[in-house]
This record gives structure tokens, sequence and C-alpha cells, in this order.
């Protein structure tokens, strides 16, 4: 009951207000207070795993960190997560073997060193996840090149090939976004973990230019006086063409390798608040086209990003950035790339609003991504589990991503499935993949269990989805030959846009 009395009493500093205009707040307040969830089939569901400032996992030996890392993906999948978003650069080193940048201090306690016996992080964790019919999203940061300017750095960092990309803000060192060298490189970073990984996409986080100090100014004066004050552009316009620039060519970067590879940013929350323009959100916080020269919405309009996961770490109520403002003004602001919400789940539970902001996300986005996965791993106030049990309790599937113009009709072929019954065991078997264009080869196979005789819109529920695997023969429970039913198999390819394989094959069980 004082759970349910907090939660009422939260809901009512919401959604309280004065004037005749409702805000968008008070115009979703019902989102807010609804006590059932809406299972999707189709949603992405992903954590962050950050390895930066992680000093515990130098402190384990190989054998160890790779059991720490499984068993952590095993709970992970367990609660309905079916992507991970994974860090492997956060001051241009790697937790890959890298043929540009140092391995990471974190991994292996000092940059520079491999780890002993060696091996390689990012593709450990890309077979995991794809053992367990997850993706990897490989995770890096563009700019910063070290969190504390008096850790060393190794001898192969790129700063002592070429220190003059560089510059000091504060503590940091910082690739110079004003050059172009500094983004060819940063994309011949890219293009080498598209190439050699089967990734399933690039992340970068919200770290463009930095985070502003009070009374430091960002050593780019000179580099502004010969690109950017020349061409009549102010200091704003000159740093954001930058940062576009960059996100333009790592796009392209991607796109020419493989296509169906996903490039993805999860940005500060706040894009502009309304008293900078008109048009944003209804908050007076820090803001990503001001202050960290992020235009998100004009890579959204460029088509230069697939998904957008912009960071509301807010609580619902905070007076300068109410989560319920931001979780729709992105929503009804994002045009063509996916919209995940990024959650942050200490203050989610600290403000026990699991429940309402996952059904705002439902009603709004497509998908969720939370922030840390250390926290799911220590079950914090029981969030792991909630989810699991109450809201994830079905599989999902990724949200589809367009085909590239070649793929787009290309024909599906036909392959055929059969239910094997022996004197012990009932067994679905189908056919595999025959050879397909890249990107059109399976992933893994989805079985939905439904009554007889079903329309496709009635199978494609969430609550008929009883496996997702990589097999192509599936095992279903005995309950006892009591029941009539009927199985769906489909297939899910890397761009995740789902295919029948076959349909209606009737069992008892």
């Amino acid at each position: 009951m004082k759970h349910k009395l907090l939660f009422a009493l939260t809901v009512l500093l919401v959604v309280t207000g004065c004037g005749s205009k409702k805000t968008t707040v008070q115009k979703h307040a019902e989102k807010a207070t609804k006590t059932e969830y809406v299972h999707r089939r189709v949603e992405m569901r992903a954590a962050w795993i950050p390895t930066v400032f992680r000093n515990q996992y130098a402190q384990m030996t190989t054998e160890e960190l790779q059991n720490f890392f499984r068993s952590k993906l095993d709970q992970l999948k367990e609660m309905g997560v079916n992507a991970v978003f994974f860090q492997v650069r956060s001051e241009a080193d790697a937790w890959y073997y890298s043929p540009y940048e140092p391995w990471s201090r974190f991994l292996s306690k000092q940059q520079g060193i491999s780890p002993e016996p060696f091996w390689d992080p990012l593709a450990f964790m890309i077979d995991e996840c794809h053992q367990r019919c997850m993706e990897l999203h490989a995770w890096i940061n563009p700019y910063r090149a070290s969190t504390n300017r008096s850790q060393p750095l190794a001898r192969n960092h790129p700063y002592y090939k070429h220190p003059e990309w560089f510059v000091q803000y504060e503590d940091l060192l910082l690739f110079n976004p004003a050059l172009q060298s500094v983004r060819d490189y940063t994309c011949r970073v890219v293009a080498d973990i598209v190439s050699r990984y089967d990734i399933d996409g690039l992340h970068m986080d919200d770290y463009f230019y930095p985070y502003p100090k009070a009374g430091v100014p960002f050593p780019d004066q000179e580099d502004y006086r010969r690109m950017g004050e020349t061409r009549g552009l102010g200091i704003g316009d000159f740093r954001r063409e930058n940062v576009n620039l960059l996100i333009k060519q790592v796009h392209r970067t991607v796109k020419s390798i493989k296509p169906y590879v996903r490039f993805g940013v999860s940005p500060f929350g706040i894009y502009r608040n309304e008293k900078s323009d008109p048009t944003g959100s209804k908050t007076n916080g820090l803001q990503n086209y001001d202050d960290l020269y992020a235009d998100i919405l004009l890579w959204d309009q460029m088509h230069w990003v697939d998904y957008i996961a912009p960071q509301l770490y807010w609580h619902m109520g905070h007076k300068l950035a109410d989560y319920t403002e931001l979780a729709y003004w992105w929503g009804e602001n994002i045009q063509n790339a996916h919209y995940y919400i990024g959650q942050s789940i200490r203050r989610t539970m600290d403000h026990r609003q699991l429940l309402p902001k996952l059904n705002i996300a439902v009603d709004i986005s497509d998908g969720n991504v939370l922030w840390p996965a250390d926290d799911l791993f220590i079950d914090y106030k029981g969030v792991r589990s909630t989810i699991s049990k109450n809201y994830w309790k079905y599989p999902a599937l990724i949200p589809p991503t367009p085909y590239p113009d070649n793929l787009d009709n290309f024909p599906e072929p036909k392959r055929s499935a059969h239910l094997l019954e022996g004197e012990l065991y009932q067994e679905l078997v189908w056919l595999g993949d025959v050879p397909m264009p890249p990107g059109l080869e399976t992933r893994y196979y989805v079985i939905y269990t439904h009554k007889r005789k079903a329309s496709l819109k009635d199978i494609l529920q969430a609550e008929n989805v009883t496996a997702i695997t990589n097999a192509t023969r599936y095992r279903p429970l005995d309950l006892g030959k009591k029941f009539k039913v009927s199985f769906t198999i489909t297939r899910v390819d890397r761009y995740n846009h789902e295919h029948i394989v076959a349909r209606d094959i009737h069992a008892v069980l």
C-alpha cells in the first residue's frame, strides 16, 4: 500500500499544472498511471556494458573474465535483453586486436600490454552473443584519447605518432574535431572493426565536443580563424559542421563495407531547450546543439544514423528535465531513425518508476537501452528480476531496418519443415539457409506456438513466441498429449526482417 501511495503522489506531482494549455506531461498522464503492460513482439531491449573505469576486469585472469561475461550474458538473455552495446574503444585504445591503437589498460592493467594468455574480447563477445541470438554493437568514443593526462600512454598510442591531431581540455586529451585527418583516421579505425568483426552495429555515446567547464574555453580559436571565420561561420556552426562531417563519413564508411551493420548514437538527453529554440523541449539543461555541438536531428534528417538512443537519465517530475516531456519530445521529432530510450536503472528504481517509464517507451519508442548493465548484474532493487518476470517475459525481435535498393525485392526461397514424431519425443526440423546475398542470410529462427488455422496477425503475437534459436530443429515441450496446437517458423535476416519458413504445422502437445 505504501508503494502505491508513493507512486500516486509522484504521478500527481508530475501531471499537476496551471493554465488552460496542457503540457506534454499532462497530455500523456494516462500512460504514466497505467497499471497493465502491453508486451511487444518487436522492440529493442539493449544494455550498455561499459569497460572504461572498470578496473576489476584487469584483476581477472582470461578464464575468469570470459566466465564472468558468459554468466552475465546468460543473465541478460534470461531477462529478455536482445542486444548488447559493448564498449571497445574508450580512450583511443582497444578491447580487441587493433593494428592502430593499444590494448586498453582496463583490460590488462597497463595500456598497450596484450592480455595473457592472449584473447580477443570483442571476437569473444560477438560469438557469445550470437550463440544466444543476441546482437553485439561495438561501442566506441570518437574523440577521447585519454581520460586523464597524468595517465601514461602506451608507446603505440596515436598521440606519439601524430601529436598535431590532439588538443588538451582540462584533464582530457582529445582528438581535434576540426581536422579532416582526424576524421579519416577515425574512419580507418571504424573500417577495421566493421571489416574484421561480425558486429551488428557500430555505436557512439554522448561525448562529442567535451562537456563544457565554466570559464574554460575549448582550444580551437586558431582552427576557427583558419577554417570557420574565413567562411563566415559562427563558432557554434563551425563546431557543429565538424561533428556533422564525422558522422556523415562514419556512416558512409560503415555502409560501404557492410550495409546491414547499423550505425547509432546515444546523445545527451536534451537537444535544445525551448528558451533557445521554440521547437525545443520544455527543459532547462545542457543542450546537445549549443553545448556539445551535436546536431542530432540533422543526422536523422540526412539518414546518417540508423538509431538514436538519447540518454533520458532523469526521473519523472524532475524540475529541469522531466522524463515524460523528453521521452515524447524525442519521439515526436525523430523522423527516420529508430528511437530507443536510454534508461537510467538507478534513477528509475530509486523513484519506483519502472512500469510507467516502460509503458511510455511502448507508446512512443522502438525500445529501450538500459544503463548500465552493471546494475542489472547485481539486480539493483530487483530491476532484473522484475523486468524478467513482469515485462520482458516473452522474447522480442529487434526492429527491422530498410533494405538497400538492390535487396528490396529479392525473392525468398521456398523451404520445407516437418514434425518428426518418435516414441518419446516430437521434433520440428526445417531446411536451413541456401546461398543468399550478404545481409539476407539468417541470423536466427523464431518458433511460434498458436491455435490451429490462426490468421497471420494472430500468430505474430508476443505471447506466441516460444523460442528463438540458431538451430534448424526444435523439440517442443511434452504437455501430456492434451493440447492441439500449430507451429509457425520464421527466420530473421541481418536487417532484422522476418520471413516465413513454414506455417501451421500441426502437433499435439
